[in-house]
């Protein structure tokens, strides 16, 4: 099919808003820092309130870079790492490809149960060409933990989009997607939500869901998890109804007065996609938008150098550029956090989806999860170490 474009109706001043145009990153709050850098040493002072003492306890997470030994295992700061041999084939593997390497039912905390689906309450699994693990993706990013990074994409989780030099601009229809007949995957309720001022097409399609059941360990106030969204729909489709979206659908009783909730989003509550604050990871002085729907040039402080290797840094140009540019974009390595209670039991959904079509693929890269002590709040932010 031919994707129609439809205009934003917005003027340029406001546009500005996507970093792909031009919007700076806001910096962390202290009371927003990662919860994971807490420390136990009481000559450092914490952000999240006076000194903690450093607790040994064989069922404790041990927390890394919190220089306390919390698991009493004799060694500071050694959490396990699990994901050597693992391929992702199953949601379980997955999961330990991420960094949850306990479960629950021989640790006391960990991963209760996982499953790959097609949306939110499914229980069909998507296509096993959309979900993997990778030892890097392209000839830039490597894994944030261990030896692989997970891949979850509506077309396939690959560095390319099925076969050497595939961008993922020309995308996999996995089931025939047809526009007005409700979509072929299911999203959570509210959802997808289009960014502030950009229309919003309410069908999805090829979703792939890691649905995740967790137990969280009793010295634990929350989690975090590292992710990176890319999408080949940059620059062309900005701000358009058909914009992929990623989400991490977090339900827990402690959580949100117990209403299920997205807590991956930039400072302006908007979810991950093409149109997210953090989406910076592109061709500076692209054209973004089509036609009547031009939308200036792209501004992308952080430049393409990640996407070498892969289908979105494959060069091109689109709708009447002079110049080439990459055929997608990316947000670069974010993190997202949540509290939680220790030994409480939650479900995490892990999501993308193609929105009103099935073409024009995306990408997300997950690792790093790890559990979080202190004061942990909602945040989306970059991690300390990446630019």
């Amino acid at each position: 099919m031919t994707r129609r474009l439809s205009a934003c109706g917005l003027v340029l001043s406001v546009v500005a808003l996507f970093v792909g145009c031009a919007q700076p990153v806001p910096t962390l709050k202290k009371t927003d820092r990662p919860a994971t850098t807490d420390r136990f040493d009481t000559e450092e002072t914490n952000d999240a309130g006076p000194p903690r003492p450093c607790v040994k306890d064989p069922s404790y997470y041990d927390v890394p870079n919190d220089g306390c030994d919390n698991d009493g295992d004799g060694v500071v700061d050694n959490p396990p790492t699990c994901d050597d041999a693992e391929a992702g084939d199953t949601a379980e593997s997955f999961a330990r490809g991420m960094g949850i390497c306990t479960r629950a039912s021989e640790a006391g905390y960990g991963l209760v149960s996982a499953r790959f689906t097609r949306g939110h309450g499914r229980s069909d699994p998507p296509q096993a060409g959309q979900h993997g693990l990778l030892a890097k993706f392209g000839d830039v990013v490597k894994p944030r933990e261990g030896q692989r990074l997970g891949v979850l994409s509506t077309g396939y989780a690959q560095e390319f989009n099925g076969s050497p030099g595939e961008p993922f601009s020309r995308g996999r229809d996995w089931y025939g997607a047809v526009p007005g007949s409700g979509g072929n995957g299911t999203a959570p309720p509210g959802f997808p939500k289009g960014a502030q001022g950009c229309p919003q097409e309410r069908e999805v399609n090829d979703v792939v869901d890691l649905h995740l059941e967790l137990k969280a360990p009793k010295n634990a106030s929350g989690f975090a998890f590292d992710f990176n969204f890319h999408s080949g729909e940059w620059p062309a489709f900005i701000c358009t109804k058909y914009n992929d979206g990623f989400v991490a659908y977090l339900n827990a009783a402690s959580y949100n007065g117990g209403k299920p909730d997205n807590i991956s989003f930039d400072s302006l509550q908007n979810p991950v996609s093409v149109n997210n604050g953090f989406f910076d990871r592109c061709t500076p002085g692209a054209p973004l938008g089509c036609g009547a729907q031009s939308l200036g040039l792209s501004k992308c402080p952080s430049g393409p150098g990640e996407l070498s290797g892969t289908g979105f840094g494959l060069v091109g140009t689109s709708c009447g550029a002079q110049a080439p540019h990459t055929l997608g974009g990316a947000t670069g390595w974010l993190y997202s956090q949540a509290p939680i209670l220790g030994e409480e039991t939650f479900t995490l959904d892990l999501m993308i989806w193609d929105v009103g079509d099935g073409i024009l693929d995306s990408s997300v890269l997950l690792d790093n999860f790890r559990w979080a002590l202190g004061e942990v709040s909602t945040t989306t932010d970059r991690p300390p170490d990446v630019k």
